[in-house]
């Protein structure tokens, strides 16, 4: 099995990690001032897609996601994505980085599976 990696550089704000995926770590605050969202017509479809919402710190580094999006992030932003090869009994034996260019899936294994 494989799980893909993506993360953000140095550079990128809490708030540009929490609108491309990242998980907000110490939670936010709305924009407006505001404490709660009932009833602001721009948090119709939750607090997390409303513009206004800061997000005061969210992790770095984004786990799960598919090779297309770590792709996507790493021509938007830069930063690295790695591919984590599982055994069969949950154990991490390889680490392989994504590449912009070329076919990622051609990884050969040293060993069966």
């Amino acid at each position: 099995m494989r799980l893909y990696y993506y993360r953000f550089p140095e550079t990128a704000d809490a708030q540009t990690r929490f609108l491309n995926g990242a998980v907000a770590i110490d939670g936010g605050e709305c924009g407006l001032g505001r404490e709660s969202c009932r009833g602001c017509p721009e948090c119709e479809d939750g607090w997390q897609y409303c513009p206004r919402f800061l997000v005061n710190d969210a992790e770095d580094t984004l786990s799960g996601i598919s090779i297309t999006a770590a792709k996507k992030l790493l021509r938007e932003f830069g930063g690295a994505a790695w591919t984590a090869h599982i055994e069969r009994d949950g154990g991490v034996f390889e680490t392989t980085e994504i590449k912009l260019a070329g076919n990622n899936s051609r990884h050969k294994y040293n060993r069966h599976l």
